[in-house]
């Protein structure tokens, strides 16, 4: 039987205005429902130029100790919520089959938030990181992996060139 970890992943040109559209709805709609949450567009829809999944990124920043009933509450919101774990959930729009949006909760201003948005930050402004993650991802979807071996795939090179950068030693080439 396959689940959503088995879907196929294909990369579009990208679509600035459509994710950022997308994405300015889904922040609405979160923030009606998590009022006091903090929202960000991450991923590479979030990356001017970069070509990726059609899915937008989300990440929800909430206190600690509201992790679990956060993802709740946007359940209950009509979000599929994939899973969950005591410091972050991640839930999906329409449904794990047929996703267009994908929202990270996880503690605002701990790891996950910060290397999230640093990853972003880092993708934004350095070519050569852009470059370096958009070859991982053409690899890995030109090799049929499921969404699961995808997502999977793509953490070393995240956590090399987040490594890199935050070493203080300047990343191999800047934009």
């Amino acid at each position: 039987m396959s689940g959503p970890e088995d879907l196929a992943v294909s990369l579009v040109a990208p679509r600035p205005v459509q994710w950022e559209r997308r994405f300015a709805a889904l922040r609405a709609r979160i923030l009606y429902v998590l009022p006091d949450a903090a929202v960000e567009h991450i991923g590479s829809t979030a990356v001017p130029g970069l070509p990726t999944k059609d899915v937008v990124d989300v990440l929800v920043g909430v206190q600690a100790d509201a992790v679990a009933a956060s993802a709740v509450a946007l359940r209950d919101d009509g979000f599929d919520r994939e899973g969950v774990r005591p410091d972050h959930a991640w839930l999906c729009l329409p449904s794990r089959l047929d996703r267009d949006a994908v929202v990270h909760v996880v503690t605002i201003g701990g790891g996950q938030w910060q290397d999230r948005l640093d990853f972003r930050d880092l993708l934004r402004a350095s070519s050569y990181a852009r470059e370096s993650y958009l070859a991982v991802k053409r690899r890995l979807a030109d090799g049929e992996t499921g969404w699961g071996e995808y997502t999977a795939g793509k953490t070393q090179i995240m956590r090399e060139l987040l490594d890199e950068h935050r070493s203080g030693q300047p990343i191999s080439s800047s934009a």
